[in-house]
Order: C-alpha cells, then sequence, then structure tokens
C-alpha cells in the first residue's frame, strides 16, 4: 500500500507541473496533443417540450486514457460545465463501461481509444427565441498514460430552429446508439456485502445470469473510497448470482449503509474481451467491522458490565446520593419496604432502556442513524434536563418540597413516600447517564444497533440491570450499610451537599447548550432558569388563601413560557467546543490528505454532552505532554464533533461498531489504516499507540 501510494503521487507531480491545453472558443471540437474533442447533438433541432441528447467524444492517440467519475487509484474524472439558453436544463451524465487500465502496481478505471459521454437536455415546452441556440461546454479532463497532462477546452454547438429540415446525419445516431449498448443494464441489481478484516465479502443476485463461467468478474465502488482498485479480487458462481472478495480501500463503508457501485463480468468471444456492466446497491449485512468477532454472549456479558461501571460515572452519581441517602434513613425500619423500593427503582431503570432501545430499533428501521446519547444533540432537550436538575437541587437545598411526588422527594426528598418516587429515580438516574460512556459499553451498544430487534431489546436490558444491580443490591442486604453513621442531623447537610453536583449539572448542561444554540436561544434559556428558581421559591412560600403570591407566580409561569419558545425555534448553527487549540474539523477527506503527505492523523470523536471524553480530553488529550508529543511527531489532531447532529459521523462510528462517542482513532501514513485506542485514555496510552507507528 505505501509504494502504491507512492506511485500514485509520482505519477499525478506531472498534473501539478503541467498547464492545461489553450483551445479556441466557439468550436464543437477542440484537439490537443492527446486527445480530438467533439460535441455533438442527436438531434439538429430543439423541439419545445423535448428531451435533447448531447454527447462529448474523446479520441485518444494510442496508449493514452481518460478516467471513469471513480478514477481508481489515481487520476480524475472528466468534468463539464453547460452553458444553456435559458429554461434548459441537463440530467446525469451517462457513463460507459469502464476498463482496468493498469500502471505499474495502480489500477484505475477508464477509457482508452475512444469514448462517448452522454447526457440529456430538457428543452421547456412553450415558445422560444427566433434563431439558432447556442449550447457551450467547457470541459477539463485528465489524459495518462504514464505521466499525466491535464487538459480543458470550451466547445459550442448551435442548434437549428424547431421545424427546420435539416436532419441529423446517420452516423452521428449510430454513434449515440452504440454508445447506449456500452452502458451498464437499466435495471439496478441487489445484493449484499459485509466488511470482514480487509475483505468486502459481496453477494449479487442474477438469477438470470447465463450458465457459461466468465472469464472474469470485478466490482467498482461508484464513488472513490470503499475499494481498494489495485487490490486483487476474487470470485465464483453461485446458484443466486455471483460471490465475490473485494480489497477493502482507504474509506470502508459504514456498517449500515448501503454501497453502490458497477459489477463488470467480462467475457472472450472470438479472440476480443466483451464487458457487460450491471448497477448494484448492496445492502450491509448485520455485521459491524468493529463487532466482527463479537457473540451475543459476549455482548450481553460487555453490556452488563458498562451497566455497572456506569454507576460510578460523575454525571450519575448526584442522583445515586441520593437513593444511599434514602436507604439510610430505611435501614432497620422495615426490609420489606425497602426491598420492595429497590425492585422499583430497578423497574424505572429496566422501562428507561427499554423505552430508549424500541425508539431507536424504530429510528433505525426507518432509515435514521442514531446513537447513545443522541438525545443530547437537541437543544430543547439539553434545556429541558437543566431545567429538571436545577427543580432537584433546589428541592435538596429546602427552596421548597413537594410533599410525596415525583423524584422521590417526599418530605426531604428521601423519605421513601412512594414507589412511583423510587421509579421516577430510577428513569432520571437512566436519564443523566446517557452522557456517559463506560468502559465494554461502545462495543455492547455497537453490536445491538447492528442487530435483529429482540438481540438489541436483550442488550440494553442487560445494560439496564447491571445499571441498576448496584441500588437493587442495597435494598436487598440493608446490612451493608452498617459502615455509614446513623440517621441523624448529618442527614440534612449531607442532603444539602448533594444539590451542588445537581448544580454543577445544570451549568454543564448550559455550557452544552451554549455549544449548540446561537445568543438569542442561550438567553431565553438562562431566563427561563431565572424564572424557575423564582417559581420554586415562590412555591416554597405559598399558603392556601395567598393569592398575591399565587397572580405572581402565574405572571412567572408566563416569563418562564416566553423564555423557552425562543429554544423552540433556535437555529442551532452554533459553534463546537474543541478539546484543543491546535485541532482541525475533521473529514474522511482531510484524513486521506493528511496521511498521503506522510503525517500521522489523530481522530477525537468527542461531544460537548459527552462526560467521559471530556474527562479524556484533561487528562490524555490537552496535556503539555501530549501537545508536545504530537508536535514532535508531526500528528495531526482533528475532532469529529457530534454535539449536534452529524450523519457523516454517525456512519463513521458505525463502521467500527459504535453507537457513540468516544471514539479514538489514531492513523499510519504507511498504511492509511486507524489504530482503534480505548475508550478511557491515558497519557501513557496515546504516547504508546504513537510510538508504535
Amino acid at each position: 500500500m505505501e509504494m502504491r501510494r507512492f506511485l500514485a503521487v509520482i505519477l499525478l507531480l506531472p498534473c501539478l507541473l503541467s498547464s492545461g491545453a489553450s483551445l479556441a472558443n466557439g468550436a464543437a471540437m477542440v484537439s490537443t496533443e492527446h486527445a480530438t474533442v467533439t460535441l455533438m447533438s442527436e438531434q439538429s433541432m430543439a423541439a419545445p417540450g423535448q428531451t435533447l441528447w448531447l454527447g462529448l467524444r474523446f479520441e485518444l492517440i494510442p496508449e493514452w486514457h481518460i478516467y471513469w467519475r471513480n478514477p481508481g487509484a489515481s487520476g480524475s474524472a472528466p468534468a463539464i460545465r453547460w452553458t444553456l439558453p435559458a429554461g434548459w436544463e441537463t440530467g446525469e451524465l451517462h457513463w460507459p463501461v469502464p476498463r482496468r487500465i493498469r500502471v505499474g502496481p495502480l489500477t484505475n478505471y477508464g477509457y482508452e481509444d475512444s469514448v462517448v459521454f452522454l447526457v440529456p437536455v430538457k428543452v421547456p415546452p412553450g415558445p422560444r427565441p427566433a434563431g439558432p441556440q447556442t449550447i457551450t461546454a467547457d470541459a477539463e479532463w485528465l489524459v495518462c498514460r504514464i505521466e499525466c497532462i491535464p487538459e480543458s477546452g470550451r466547445l459550442a454547438l448551435e442548434l437549428d430552429e424547431a421545424g427546420s429540415n435539416t436532419t441529423t446525419a446517420t452516423a452521428t445516431r449510430e454513434l449515440f446508439d452504440a454508445t447506449r449498448a456500452q452502458w451498464p443494464a437499466a435495471t439496478t441489481l441487489a445484493g449484499r456485502y459485509r466488511l470482514e478484516g480487509d475483505t468486502l465479502s459481496i453477494a449479487v443476485d442474477m438469477p438470470g445470469m447465463s450458465t457459461r463461467a466468465p472469464a472474469d468478474v470485478w466490482f467498482a465502488a461508484r464513488e472513490w473510497g470503499p475499494v481498494d482498485a489495485s487490490g486483487a479480487q476474487r470470485w465464483e458462481q453461485t446458484g443466486a448470482g455471483l460471490s465475490l472478495g473485494v480489497p477493502a480501500g482507504d474509506v470502508p463503508p459504514a456498517g449500515a449503509m448501503p454501497l453502490e457501485g458497477l459489477l463488470v463480468v467480462e467475457s472472450v468471444q472470438d479472440g476480443t474481451t466483451l464487458r457487460s456492466g450491471y448497477q448494484v446497491r448492496l445492502a450491509a449485512q448485520p455485521l459491524a467491522p468493529g463487532n466482527r468477532n463479537l457473540s451475543l454472549i459476549t455482548a450481553l456479558v460487555f453490556a452488563f458490565l458498562g451497566g455497572l461501571v456506569l454507576n460510578i460515572m460523575p454525571c450519575v452519581l448526584p442522583v445515586l446520593g441520593i437513593k444511599i441517602l434514602g436507604f439510610v434513613r430505611e435501614a432497620g425500619a422495615n426490609r420489606r419496604r425497602l426491598t420492595f423500593h429497590g425492585l422499583s427503582y430497578a423497574a424505572g431503570v429496566l422501562a428507561s432502556f427499554t423505552v430508549l432501545a424500541a425508539f431507536l430499533l424504530m429510528l433505525r428501521a426507518g432509515g435514521e442513524s442514531l446513537g447513545w446519547g443522541f438525545q443530547l444533540q437537541s437543544p430543547v432537550l439539553v434545556t429541558m434536563l437543566a431545567y429538571l436538575m436545577l427543580l432537584v437541587g433546589l428541592n435538596l437545598s429546602g427552596i421548597f418540597s413537594v410533599g410525596d411526588g415525583w423524584m422521590d422527594t417526599g418530605q426531604s426528598l428521601t423519605g421513601f413516600r412512594g414507589l412511583a418516587g423510587t421509579f421516577a429515580t430510577g428513569v432520571l438516574a437512566s436519564v443523566v447517564a446517557s452522557p456517559c460512556t463506560a468502559p465494554f459499553m461502545g462495543a455492547a451498544l455497537g453490536f445491538a444497533i447492528t442487530r435483529p430487534g429482540w438481540e438489541a431489546l436483550a442488550v440494553f436490558l442487560t445494560l439496564g440491570a447491571g445499571f441498576a444491580l448496584p441500588v437493587l443490591l442495597l435494598s436487598l442486604f440493608p446490612a451493608w450499610l452498617r459502615f455509614i453513621p446513623r440517621p441523624g442531623r448529618w442527614m440534612t447537610r449531607f442532603r444539602q451537599i448533594l444539590a451542588f453536583p445537581l448544580y454543577a449539572t445544570t451549568a454543564w448542561l448550559l455550557w452544552v447548550l451554549s455549544q449548540q444554540t446561537d445568543a438569542v436561544a442561550y438567553g431565553g434559556a438562562l431566563a427561563g432558569l431565572i424564572a424557575l428558581a423564582f417559581a420554586a421559591w415562590l412555591y416554597g412560600q405559598w399558603r392556601p388563601g395567598d393569592w398575591r403570591l399565587a397572580l405572581l407566580g402565574a405572571g412567572t409561569a408566563a416569563v418562564l413560557a416566553l423564555a423557552i419558545g425562543p429554544m423552540l425555534t433556535a437555529d442551532s448553527s452554533g459553534h463546537f467546543g474543541s478539546a484543543s487549540r491546535d485541532d482541525r474539523p475533521w473529514s474522511e477527506e482531510q484524513v486521506q490528505a493528511l496521511t498521503a503527505a506522510g503525517r500521522p492523523v489523530f481522530v477525537n470523536f468527542t461531544a460537548a454532552w459527552c462526560i467521559t471524553c471530556k474527562v479524556n480530553e484533561q487528562i490524555a488529550l490537552s496535556t503539555d505532554t501530549t501537545r508536545q508529543l504530537f508536535q514532535a511527531r508531526s500528528v495531526a489532531y482533528l475532532v469529529a464533533d457530534w454535539t449536534r447532529r452529524d450523519p457523516a459521523i454517525t456512519r463513521q462510528l458505525e463502521s467500527y461498531g459504535r453507537s457513540g462517542v468516544p471514539l479514538y482513532l489514531l492513523y499510519s501514513p504507511a498504511t492509511g489504516q486507524p489504530v482503534v485506542l480505548p475508550q478511557l485514555l491515558t497519557e501513557g496510552i496515546v504516547a504508546e499507540a504513537i510510538h508504535n507507528l
């Protein structure tokens, strides 16, 4: 692969040093040292409402070639810019079936000798200006043998008026008919693909295929990236059609996305190679490349362990502190009631994970690509969650009390006055856990989103079971609480202390919101936060019959509604956060360009709402030691920010078997392939990975 990249750069170097051919304007034919290009029309006149077919014919000198839409290992496809009469519209360019052109170890897709590209043009109905109609094509193409020369030219063609007696030459009509015969078959074939290591295993359904074995079969992706054009392909006929093993390219297809391309079947007749092309659309088989060795049992074990570890993540600890405080109050009083509360908490957790799994599966069935923590990509939901965290914190601080109500607040939030409150605490714990990704979770969830519904649901429920287990065990074995002091006045202070992590969570959610919205919407959210705090204080002060406070509360509610309003129509064109002042936005093209230039590339898939991501950035990626190492080894640092939904990032995560962030990839310039780093990073892990390149 390294030698291929080197040769590709050498072959394309003359393209950067050569100048395009200088051609005269206004001609239907232009000639260069290597090619003669002709613009022609199948019809000599343009009738209103008709579909006009135009052709751009390339006649090349021997041993030189131009390229297909996907040039293969190197090269560039021809580009045409049309200038048409007012109201005329061009359709999609039609590409004849290409051949494989080998230059040393490289393989390109293209055309030798001559080729014609056809394009339909829709002439608008109704009257048109009198006189001939002029069509202009500004064409650019790369013509290559060993060296490559970029060329360009402007071609102009005049069409007669509708109703003139001019007829199209027979030779032109025959040329257009012969060109159409070189197109791929009109019907798109269905098939499947699966990424297994460095190979794309492809199966194409061709029930009507001849029983005579072809001389050769090969597959080319519609666009550059998914397939290594220079790699050897294997194929065999099956009862249903064809099966191929195709080397994966520098940008393997995302595991949940279809792959489109061209299947070329070659046969030999009277010493002449004949090529038949078939457009194919390959559906992804349910196996993500990052999880190809992951069984259902392994995924369930990973999910359970991930759920256990999730309890110690900073986004979950404040809620668990509330629950443990309640257990301390209840310990020794009524063990049976304590057990029911533990079961109710577990039921809340499992119900939440079931709803989340069902929602993700429904979206997946509808073609959407979402992942763990997707709800925090919505500014409205982030705002609502911030308001909820503030209310819970104010309740813990004693600003107000809601009695036997929601969130298990009771008289003092921890009074255990209802199983519904305990159930709601389990729901809340699940909600605030969604920004966190614990070890083992990434692989398990990545497996789940690619599997059938019942397997995905089993993984999510196992994750919820691991998450709920610690609290459930404390309710079943209250003796484990003996190391905590007996109930007393310290509990009031501890309850008030628990409010501050929730205030910190509120502040963090507001920071996430600042990465997603503009200043107007963010200001509205802050105003709503203040109004909500004032309303909570009024509620704590209100007594039956005090209508002045009631009216004041109604006014506050109106202010709150006005503040939240901008969030519902907010322009989400805010800025993204980043982990490093030296970072650059991620794109597949950026990775390819940097590795081709010989630089290692570190890609940080992150989000502002991902706690694990931010911890890793602080302790491993944004430190002076790591910065100096990146600078010394010329490592390019790219950030793929998933704070707001980004389909390209979602597809990339899925291609590595992940349903959410974080994901860390370190690309080697020698191979262009990435190493996947652990979800929890240290400076040492990053340094070791870079030194092992």
